[in-house]
C-alpha cells in the first residue's frame, strides 16, 4: 500500500511532478486538500483543524475534523492515519518550507514509524534511513547530503559521487556529508550503524 500525504504548504507547485496512479491511498492534511484540487488529485481522507484553509466542501472523501488546540500537528495526525492501512511506503508532499518549526517537527517524527517515509517538495527529497545498503537514483537532483541523525554513523561507503566515502564515520553536529554530487544516474550507499538523514536537493 503506497500512501501519499499532501500537506498545507507547497510553494512553486508548478514544479511538482507527481501522479495519482503511483499511489494507492491519498490523505490531505489541513490546507493540503486545496493543493490536491490544483494537482487534480482526489484524496481518500481529508484531515486537519482547517485553521489555514476553508473547511472541505461536500466530498466523497472521509473528512476528519481535528481541534485547533491539540498535541500533534496535522501532518503527524495524517501519518497516524496512514499507519492504520499498513503502508509499504509513505510520501509526504510539502512540509519542508514555510515555518521552520513545522519543517523540523516533520523531520523529527520520521523515526516514529516503522515504514519508510519520504518528504518531498519542489527542491528536496528527505528520508531517514537505518543501517543497510541503498541505491539512490539521481532523479534530476544535483546534490545528495548525508547527515548523522544519531550520535555517530559508522562504516559508511558511498560511491558514484564527487566525494566518495570508504568506511567513514559521520558525527552528530558535523557538516562533512553536505552537498555531495551524484555523478551518474545513481549512487550506492551502505552503512553499518546509526541513522542517516538523506537529502537530495536542488538550488
Amino acid at each position: 500500500m503506497r500512501v501519499l500525504i499532501i500537506t498545507g504548504y507547497l510553494p512553486e507547485i508548478e514544479k511538482i511532478k507527481i501522479k495519482k496512479s503511483d499511489f494507492d491511498y491519498i490523505i490531505t492534511a489541513d490546507r493540503g486538500h486545496e493543493y490536491a484540487d490544483i494537482l487534480g488529485i482526489s484524496p481518500d481522507v481529508k484531515i486537519g483543524d482547517f485553521d489555514s484553509s476553508h473547511s472541505p466542501t461536500v466530498t466523497s472523501a472521509e473528512v476528519i475534523h481535528l481541534p485547533v488546540e491539540k498535541s500533534m500537528t496535522d501532518t503527524e495526525a495524517a501519518l497516524d492515519i496512514a499507519a492504520t492501512v499498513q503502508p509499504s511506503s509513505v510520501t509526504i508532499l510539502g512540509g519542508l518550507g514555510g515555518r521552520f518549526d513545522h519543517a523540523m517537527g516533520n523531520i523529527s517524527i520520521l523515526s516514529k514509524y516503522d515504514f519508510p517515509v519520504e518528504i518531498i517538495d519542489s527542491h528536496n527529497s528527505v528520508k531517514l534511513l537505518n543501517a543497510g545498503e541503498y541505491i539512490f537514483e539521481k532523479k534530476g537532483y544535483k546534490y545528495i547530503s548525508l547527515i548523522s541523525y544519531s550520535s555517530s554513523v559508522s562504516g559508511i561507503y558511498l560511491s558514484g559521487v564527487k566525494y566518495p566515502l570508504s568506511n567513514s564515520t559521520l558525527y552528530d553536529g558535523s557538516t562533512l556529508g553536505i552537498s555531495n554530487e551524484i555523478l551518474f544516474d545513481k549512487c550506492l550507499l551502505s552503512f553499518k550503524s546509526g541513522q542517516l538523514l538523506i537529502c537530495q536537493s536542488n538550488d
